[in-house]
């Protein structure tokens, strides 16, 4: 199974929650390019990577290893620099060997693998969850964390602009050359994202689309209709885990490393504060387009 949308939009917490279910396994970002040690024995090429037919071969065997639990102990050896790299790959190569031991259904979490959905889907028959954030709440939270975007990671990708991100082109090259206000940045980058799974829902209702704000209201409700779906155990150890992480006991706001644990419910309009008017005001007139089709003017 493949959990995506866009990175900040609580694709952690969901994975890490339906991961919760027996015969499953956890497996985080193997399309992030930031780490040196990883599952898939090399790094992507771009941030955002587009993988379809026609680009496919060079990077199967990367996904390959995630799927089939194949861990690339040579690889990782050959990229470890310290002591910590060499406990982490032997934690990870325990934890691999054991999931394929177990048969273990693998869950990705990957915001960064978004726009290879359609080929994951295909190729490994994934099914696919996508989740779906507020776009004020998303460049909130790019603007606390000051994550910053190099859009020539989508220019380098001419099949990806082809395939979905045309119609962005013009800005995503005036991006590229010359950086822009954080907040634009997000604008765009939230803008790319969703309408890509816009066209995602109308190709693949088969897919899973989920609103990030719905499940953090009730998340016991709506992850037991996930968990329907995707014929997952609902068990009470897994409602107790979802309690854990989700409950008004955890923190509102981020303040640790612990990004999965928070109150969900307090979490939902923590963009209110975090924005001035003016740039709540030029989310939502730059956003309109898109976030229409996925929130009202109740949402704002």
């Amino acid at each position: 199974m493949l959990v995506t949308g866009s990175h900040r939009s609580g694709t952690t917490w969901i994975g890490r929650n339906l991961a919760s279910a027996p015969q499953t396994a956890y497996i985080h970002e193997p399309f992030n390019i930031g780490f040196r040690i990883s599952v898939t024995g090399g790094q992507m090429n771009n941030w955002f990577q587009y993988i379809c037919e026609e680009n496919s071969e060079q990077f199967k065997t990367k996904v390959d290893n995630v799927v089939e639990y194949r861990y690339p102990l040579l690889a990782n050896l050959s990229n470890s620099r310290t002591v910590r790299d060499l406990g982490k790959i032997l934690r990870d190569l325990g934890i691999t060997l054991l999931n394929k031991i177990k048969g273990n259904t693998p869950i990705i979490k990957d915001p960064i693998a978004f726009f290879s959905a359609e080929w994951l889907s295909k190729t490994y028959e994934a099914d696919v969850l996508v989740a779906i954030r507020h776009p004020a709440a998303f460049c909130s939270s790019l603007k606390i964390k000051n994550w910053k975007f190099d859009f020539n990671n989508f220019l380098s990708q001419p099949l990806l602009m082809e395939s979905y991100l045309g119609d962005y082109e013009e800005d995503i090259r005036k991006f590229a050359q010359e950086e822009q206000d954080i907040i634009d940045q997000a604008i765009l980058l939230w803008n790319c994202i969703y309408h890509t799974a816009d066209v995602y829902q109308q190709k693949h209702p088969d897919w899973i689309f989920v609103r990030h704000e719905e499940l953090s209201m009730d998340p016991i409700k709506h992850f037991k209709s996930i968990y329907r779906n995707l014929d997952l155990e609902f068990t009470t150890q897994v409602k107790s885990d979802i309690v854990e992480r989700s409950g008004s006991h955890n923190p509102k706001e981020q303040h640790s490393e612990d990004e999965f644990k928070r109150d969900s419910k307090a979490n939902i309009k923590n963009w209110k504060n975090r924005l001035t008017k003016k740039e709540i005001d030029r989310i939502r007139v730059k956003t309109n387009k898109v976030s229409n089709i996925f929130y009202d003017n109740d949402d704002w």
